[in-house]
């Protein structure tokens, strides 16, 4: 038996990387029968059948306890979210960037924040850099081009397996070659969109020195319906920790008088951009709420 990791899943085969080198192999059909799929980022068990004329045919004999699950992408055992933030080319999304921090925060995973294409606009990505300082979220601005980008980098990816996530064009797969040491494919940016062109076309984990990176594809909208509209600022760190301090127990932070949220966002504390897109996201959730019982 062999233990290793599922790197790559295509076509009814898993890429394996384990101690042994990278292995193919098939899931056996037990799995199947209980309704139970192998996925990218699982641990697994190994054996092999040395069936005349085949060459180490592997299967995956056992999955390992998970520590967490996504759905989208389809991904276990992930340990940190590197969300990249495009200056320009394309230009970033502030609402889109705050439903993916809902949306992981949702997942309890951590996120660190990536500026990219710093030097195509210094002032505005110091600009990011600020509004998302006071969220209590770790923020870096980087040039991926350059290789001291790299020395930056490494140690914050050190012994994990990292989701790199953000819009297609953002600089997720310069930003895997650079940390792996190997020229993957990038999209560029559509001249008459101005949007990333889609190059990552299924989950795949790429090995690195002591970590794992996973370029997952480009997102465009999040759903993050689960949440009850009432609890959604238990997702925004920087109101998290004055939930309670309202005068009214049940304040919503939009209306009310008395509301410690809002004597925040008067004093600068809370970025404007993050509280209106609270509220937006807030009266998008009440809204589906609404429409489930008619």
């Amino acid at each position: 038996m062999t233990r290793g990791k599922i790197i790559r899943s295509l076509g009814g085969f898993y890429t394996i990387d384990s101690d042994l080198g990278c292995l193919e192999a098939r899931a056996k059909g037990n799995f199947r029968h209980f309704g139970y799929k192998p996925l990218v980022g699982d641990w697994v068990t190994i054996s092999f059948d040395h069936k005349e004329g085949v060459d180490n045919l592997a299967y995956i004999e056992s999955i390992e306890e998970r520590k967490n699950t996504l759905i989208r992408p389809p991904v276990a055992n992930i340990d940190q979210v590197l969300l990249c933030i495009p200056v320009q080319d394309p230009k970033y999304n502030l609402p889109l960037i705050d439903s993916l921090l809902v949306h992981y925060a949702l997942e309890g995973l951590p996120v660190l924040i990536l500026i990219s294409k710093a030097d195509l606009n210094p002032q505005e990505a110091e600009k990011l850099k600020e509004i998302y300082s006071k969220t209590h979220y770790s923020c870096y601005l980087m040039n991926l081009k350059e290789e001291e980008s790299k020395e930056k980098l490494l140690p914050l990816l050190e012994g994990k397996t990292t989701a790199l996530a953000g819009v297609s064009g953002a600089g997720k797969s310069t930003l895997t070659s650079l940390c792996i040491n190997q020229n993957l494919k990038t999209g560029g940016v559509s001249e008459k969109t101005k949007r990333g062109k889609h190059t990552t076309r299924h989950v795949e984990l790429y090995p690195g020195q002591g970590f794992y990176l996973l370029d997952t594809p480009g997102f465009s909208r999040l759903d993050i319906e689960s949440i009850q509209a009432e609890d959604l600022a238990l997702y925004f760190p920087e109101m998290k920790e004055d939930l309670g301090h309202c005068k009214f127990l049940d304040c919503n932070h939009i209306n009310e008088p008395g509301c410690a949220i809002k004597e925040k966002l008067a004093q600068g504390e809370i970025p404007q951009s993050r509280y209106e897109n609270y509220c937006n996201l807030f009266k998008e959730l009440k809204e589906k709420e609404k429409n489930k019982w008619r």
